[in-house]
Formats: structure tokens, C-alpha cells, sequence
């Protein structure tokens, strides 16, 4: 199926593949019962997308990021019984600011969103997903997965906030980054923010070097050191192509980590 493209006029969304090219204040909906796959190939500086998935709809939302983005916003609205899956690719070069927020609005809404990020040289990145869990029986997870190299500095920020009265709720963050060398700079802060007893909520940060079992495996194998950091590199980011159909744009992001690194 041909993914179609999404302007400003092209607003409520019927079951379908869509494509986003151009990202410069969009305000998108789905309609009832409705499942769609969207992607975002171009995030813009000083840009906001809204998304509401409306009851009983599923959305799966794929961005990659391989150019600078100084400030962009995300905001997605779940309704009863809605759900998406999350994809976010960021190979960009240099800078990175990224504010994503998740409203899990009616009871029984549901999101997975899953980042995989790589900062090298002189980059400077800074990648924020929370998710409000306004009502009961609401779910929802976040996993953060970088490597940082060289004398760049990769943030990953995050806050799971269970309000009063969203009882039965879960909720769990997950940020992990591997690091190269010692200028790099990681920082992983995921929060959790609980008003109510009965819920199911966890966090877990880890930043550490690459894995030097793993280094040796490869090297005594007859693998140079930067090959085998690359391999790792790519094992441990590769997961997020998972969330990308179309072959051309695996291929890219295999070949934006390979020219990273």
C-alpha cells in the first residue's frame, strides 16, 4: 500500500498508511475505531505536531531523525481503548531537542514508545518522552536506548506521572546508554510521579562503557577494535528498525549508524 501524504488540510485520519515530510504545526486525529500507520521523515526546528487517536484505534508512529533539530514538540491525546506504538530514530548530526508528551486521556489507553539515538563528535542532544496517565486502567512504557562517543553529550530525560484517580495504572521508564569514550558526556533522568496507591510503576537508568567481554569476543576473532564497536553499536540500536516497513528507510538508518560511527 502507497503511504499517503499528510498536509495542514488533510487533517482527520481514516485507516490507512501516511506519510509526513513537511513538519510545521500539524494538528492530526484519527477517526473511531480506526488504525493507522503514520511516518515522520522530516522534523522541523521550532515545530509542533498534535496528535488525539480517538476510541478504539491503534496507531503506529515512526519518526527518524537524521538532520539538526534545535527545538521540536510532540503532542499526542489518547481516548478510551486507544493505543500506539512508538518508534524514534535519531541519527541526527550536531543538535537535538526533542519535547514528546503522551496524554493517556480515558480509561484503557495504552503506549509503547521506544528510542534509539546515537550522538558522535561535538553533538549535543537532548530527548524528553513523558506520558500522563490521566485516567484508570491506562498503560504505558518507554525505553531509551543511546551511545554516546567522542565529546558529545546525549540527555535522555523522562517522566511516567500517574494522577489521583488512575487507579490500576501502569507505567514503566527504561533508559540505557552505552558510552565510547571519557570526554563523552550521558545523562539518563527518567522520574516517576505517583498520586495514587494502586498501580504498577518502575524506572531503570544505566550508563556504562561498552561491554569489554563482548570488545574481547570480537577482537580475538581477528575483528579490528573499530569494527567491533561498530558491530556492538549496531546490535544494540539495530532493534528500532523494527518499527520501519519500507526497506529504503531500514537501509538508510543502517547506513546513517555505520557513518557515525
Amino acid at each position: 500500500m502507497e503511504r499517503i501524504r499528510i498536509t495542514k488540510e488533510n487533517k482527520m485520519l481514516k485507516s490507512g498508511e501516511y506519510f509526513i515530510d513537511s513538519f510545521d504545526n500539524i494538528d492530526l486525529q484519527t477517526e473511531v475505531n480506526s488504525e493507522c500507520d503514520i511516518l515522520l521523515t522530516n522534523l522541523s526546528d521550532s515545530s509542533l505536531l498534535k496528535l488525539l487517536i480517538n476510541k478504539d484505534s491503534k496507531v503506529t508512529f515512526s519518526v527518524l531523525a537524521d538532520k539538526q533539530i534545535n527545538n521540536a514538540n510532540i503532542r499526542i491525546l489518547l481516548k478510551s481503548n486507544a493505543s500506539i506504538d512508538g518508534y524514534f530514530a535519531d541519527f541526527s548530526k550536531e543538535a537535538i531537542n526533542l519535547n514528546c508528551t503522551i496524554d493517556l486521556d480515558e480509561e484503557g489507553a495504552a503506549a509503547n514508545f521506544r528510542l534509539a539515538s546515537l550522538a558522535a563528535k561535538n553533538d549535543v542532544k537532548k530527548i524528553d518522552v513523558s506520558i500522563n496517565h490521566n485516567s484508570p486502567r491506562t498503560y504505558g512504557k518507554v525505553d531509551n536506548y543511546g551511545v554516546c562517543k567522542d565529546d558529545a553529550k546525549i540527555t535522555f530525560l523522562g517522566t511516567s506521572y500517574i494522577l489521583h484517580g488512575a487507579v490500576k495504572s501502569k507505567t514503566q521508564q527504561n533508559a540505557k546508554i552505552m558510552v565510547f569514550d571519557k570526554a563523552s558526556n550521558a545523562i539518563a533522568k527518567p522520574i516517576l510521579k505517583i498520586d495514587e496507591n494502586d498501580i504498577e510503576a518502575s524506572h531503570a537508568a544505566v550508563v556504562g562503557k561498552i561491554n569489554d567481554e563482548h570488545l574481547f569476543y570480537l577482537t580475538s576473532r581477528g575483528i579490528d577494535e573499530a569494527t567491533a564497536k561498530e558491530l556492538i553499536t549496531f546490535g544494540y540500536l539495530k532493534p528500532i528498525l523494527s518499527g520501519f516497513k519500507e526497506e529504503q528507510i531500514k537501509e538508510h538508518i543502517s547506513s546513517l549508524i555505520e557513518g557515525r560511527m
